[in-house]
């Protein structure tokens, strides 16, 4: 498979493209979007399966911080095989928001949607709709704690 990137290096590819986007500060703003298409445009070596390579867009309260948390992020799933074509895990790129809980994102609640080729709208109606999701709209007003991108392996 020429040309393309190794899926375990996939966290790194994602490293250096933020350095060569505009800056933002929330999701909502167009360095982020530009960021996560410009992602979405890296080949990896993945089977070529639909759902080898595939989107999440998830937020919601989350638990295992210190301070009481809301996390919202985009996920690129990648699937990693065996020598022999067999499925052995999933990688996991994470582009994590990551804010002090209020009363007004606790209201937010949590929700969740997954893309893979071949879905009925394409990956940049996909990232459009994201984009306009109200919960980015309500993080624009929130000051956020930290940005991170981090891989793991499911």
């Amino acid at each position: 498979m020429p040309n393309k990137h190794q899926v375990e290096r996939a966290a790194d590819v994602a490293q250096a493209l933020v350095g060569e986007t505009r800056s933002f500060n929330s999701p909502e703003a167009s360095g982020f979007i530009d960021l996560v298409r410009r992602f979405s445009e890296v080949e990896f070596e993945v089977p070529d399966v639909p759902d080898a390579d595939g989107y999440l867009f998830q937020y919601g309260k989350v638990n295992w911080f210190f301070e009481p948390t809301f996390v919202l992020n985009v996920v690129r799933q990648l699937e990693v095989v065996d020598s022999s074509g067999e499925h052995e895990a999933y990688i996991h790129v994470q582009f994590e928001f990551r804010y002090q809980l209020d009363e007004e994102l606790q209201s937010a609640g949590s929700y969740s949607e997954w893309w893979f080729p071949g879905s009925e709208r394409s990956l940049n109606s996909w990232i459009d709709s994201i984009s306009r999701a109200p919960i980015m709209g309500l993080l624009a007003t929130k000051t956020l704690r930290e940005f991170e991108i981090w891989q793991d392996i499911a």
